[in-house]
């Protein structure tokens, strides 16, 4: 095996249609460009490049963002920046432009030994990667519409922390008094929605609509909706989870989360998606405890899992559960921190 085959190994994926959906035409929605999105890879790569050695893996898709990214690395090269032994190579297989792309992509890096998967999108994306991560950790960057799982960081940061995780982990690095891989990766909670034959997840919300069809998938309005579960929520939020958000103030690794049911009896205000404030009419909000079965009947309507219609309903009885075992994330703060007690950002003499 050549020496390139034993460099730490990282996925990326980039989906090339996050933060483009028709919520845009309802809301102040931003509209995350393909340049964007080029561009916040490209700073990834540098990022991870600075550290050392580093095997990329990405997905390929249709607009090419990670081959663009790493391009426009390459002609730094040309002025005379070293690359520094990073790799970057597409997977190989042929991209359909659907969500079993990202299932299929995920399934392989895990098996090609990437000990990272970076991903650029919405929750709904990294929801499709949780399914196949297997504790492989994530790095969710944020390129979508209304996320709460991913979160906004610059570019350069994400890939030195992204660096920096690897090479603690494939080095054998003592890490300070205190600190365990466990505290720079943290597991998170998940929802499961089921019935006797179909199950889904979410990693932020699950919810139960009236509209009796998937449609453009994207909601921005509640008064079609019945029920809402949420692993975390805080006021303000934007999105599903900013309903029970208006009652209750949920940390992403507290042990419980919350359910609202849609009604009469009083009314919160809630921020469905940017720019729009909605008042939502509520019949009870309560705190949903792990492993806690609440059960919901539908005679029609549509199952949405972190704010995106995914499943029709008929008359049928869908039971909704909070688990603790949810995918890993890189806390890359965290990570940047033992980075800098190990001095990784040192240079050695001249």
């Amino acid at each position: 095996m050549s020496e390139k085959n034993n460099f730490p190994c990282v996925g990326l994926l980039a989906n090339p249609s996050s933060g483009q959906d028709m919520r845009r035409l309802v809301s102040s929605a931003e509209t995350v460009t393909n340049l964007a999105k080029v561009n916040q890879i490209a700073r990834v790569l540098a990022g991870l490049r600075a550290i050392g050695p580093c095997k990329v893996l990405f997905m390929p898709e249709r607009l090419g963002l990670v081959q663009s990214a790493f391009n426009s690395l390459q002609s730094l090269v040309d002025r005379g920046v070293p690359q520094n032994g990073l790799s970057v190579e597409p997977l190989e297989f042929v991209p359909q432009g659907t969500p079993q792309d990202t299932l299929a992509a995920t399934r392989i890096m895990c098996e090609s030994g990437c000990s990272l998967l970076i991903t650029f999108g919405g929750d709904g994306t990294n929801r499709l990667v949780a399914m196949e991560s297997n504790k492989v950790p994530l790095l969710p960057i944020s390129a979508g519409t209304n996320n709460i799982f991913s979160f906004s960081c610059e570019g350069t940061q994400a890939g030195l922390a992204a660096g920096i995780f690897l090479k603690i982990l494939h080095s054998g690095t003592d890490l300070p008094s205190g600190i365990s891989i466990n505290k720079l990766a943290q597991q998170h909670k998940l929802l499961l929605a089921e019935t006797a034959s179909w199950s889904e997840s979410a990693l932020i919300d699950l919810a139960i609509s009236r509209q009796s069809s998937v449609g453009g998938r994207a909601i921005w309005d509640a008064d079609c909706l019945q029920a809402v579960f949420v692993t975390q929520c805080a006021p303000g939020a934007s999105g599903l989870c900013g309903i029970p958000g208006a009652i209750f103030d949920i940390p992403p690794h507290a042990p419980h989360g919350a359910a609202a049911f849609l009604g009469n009896r009083f009314s919160v205000q809630a921020v469905l998606t940017a720019g729009r404030v909605q008042n939502v009419g509520l019949e009870s909000v309560e705190r949903l405890n792990m492993n806690q079965l609440r059960t919901v009947k539908v005679s029609e309507g549509t199952v949405l899992a972190d704010g995106e219609r995914i499943r029709e309903l008929r008359n049928e009885t869908v039971q909704i559960t909070l688990h603790p075992e949810g995918p890993w994330v890189l806390d890359f703060k965290a990570t940047l921190a033992v980075g800098l007690q190990h001095g990784f950002f040192q240079l050695g003499p001249e």
